[in-house]
């Protein structure tokens, strides 16, 4: 049998993730994102912008298709 799929390599592998000791987030750090709400604004603004710009450039574009 190779020795990766042995049983005694995944139990060492298995203790030397016993002993790490568990990750906790209390819930005071749970609501602390400060820049999430700036880049929740940076993506809608930009979006909208996007989305504006594309439309003046149609409209400019549709202007002169339709003027001949």
């Amino acid at each position: 049998m190779s020795k990766l799929s042995s049983a005694e390599t995944n139990m060492r592998r298995r203790a030397h993730f016993d002993n790490q000791a568990p990750i906790m987030i209390s819930r005071d750090d749970l609501g602390q994102d400060p820049a999430g709400w700036r880049t929740l604004y940076v993506l809608g603004f930009g979006i909208a912008g996007a989305i504006l710009s594309n439309m003046a450039l149609f409209m400019y574009f549709a202007s002169f298709y339709a003027s001949g």
